[in-house]
């Protein structure tokens, strides 16, 4: 005959017996027990009264002990199971919190040895919410999240497609306009980060524009400007960098045009004042025959 240490035999009985051994283990500090008893009652009694409020229980004591995916994942078995529970709110809100834990990069941990980033729970999580309660206090929020989660794991396709989902079904939430931002930011960075796709700078732009133009009054207003300033600044630099390439290898046609995109990106500045000067040499030098059809800015009519 198998031992069982006390505390651990075969839980059983009605919906009321379970629950009120659930409880009285609770009053004795047994909580694994108590958890033991609510889930069974959960197992054999999911349509019983007190189903709801022992899932409840059972979600909030996993909570409190650190078992953090076993909650969440027992709140969301309790919205979708009762929605009608008075809980609901409590824990929609509940699972939220503890995705946001682990979106601020707390550790998944096997046998205690942490073995992993929570990115993907805090999406899991987050995901459910949205879709268990699409106009709740927390959706919108939650929608964001996905998308800062995939965006600290360099899923940059997903996190803009999360944050134009948040500008698409809650515009006007606040939270869409630092949707609208993070998908510029995001295209800002690689833009900045040194890629040669010239789409990101373009896209970068845009994402800013559409930023301006929808919450010009937001707070981050005033760093999307700089940010765009700081986009025509690059874009100056990397195409004088292109025309001088072209220019040394004596590819003048090719010069021009990069010496022409430097004029229309700053026109006034220096940078422009240098690019028009090296045009005006090069046209002296090879004739304006030789430059067809890369003649300057200043020439078109």
């Amino acid at each position: 005959m198998k031992y069982v240490a006390p505390g651990e035999e075969e839980i059983s009985g009605n919906a009321q017996q379970l629950f009120d051994k659930a409880q009285e283990a609770e009053k004795q500090g047994n909580i694994g027990r108590a958890i033991k008893a609510y889930t069974q009652l959960l197992r054999k009694h999911p349509k019983d009264t007190l189903a709801a409020p022992a899932a409840y229980r059972a979600a909030q004591l996993l909570e409190q002990g650190r078992d953090y995916m076993k909650s969440a994942n027992t709140y969301r078995w309790l919205v979708e199971r009762y929605p009608s529970s008075p809980h609901f709110d409590e824990a929609i809100e509940a699972q939220f919190r503890i995705g946001e834990m682990y979106l601020s990069g707390k550790k998944i941990k096997l046998l205690g040895i942490p073995v992993g980033t929570s990115m993907d729970r805090a999406v899991e999580i987050f995901a459910e919410i949205v879709r268990t309660a699409p106009f709740g206090r927390y959706t919108a929020r939650a929608q964001f999240d996905i998308g800062l989660a995939r965006q600290k794991q360099s899923a940059n396709d997903a996190a803009i497609q999360a944050y134009q989902a948040v500008i698409d079904k809650f515009p006007n939430d606040p939270i869409a306009a630092d949707a609208q931002y993070q998908i510029g930011y995001i295209w800002y960075e690689a833009a900045r980060l040194g890629t040669n796709d010239q789409a990101a700078t373009q896209n970068a732009r845009t994402g800013f524009e559409d930023f301006l133009f929808r919450y010009p009054k937001s707070e981050k207003a005033p760093q999307a400007r700089e940010n765009l300033q700081r986009l025509h600044q690059k874009s100056t630099v990397d195409a004088m960098k292109v025309a001088k390439f072209y220019d040394k290898g004596k590819a003048y046609r090719a010069a021009v045009i990069y010496y022409n995109e430097v004029i229309q990106e700053q026109p006034g500045s220096a940078a422009s004042a240098e690019a028009q000067k090296r045009i005006d040499q090069i046209r002296a030098k090879v004739g304006p025959t030789a430059l067809q059809p890369a003649v300057a800015v200043t020439d078109l009519k």
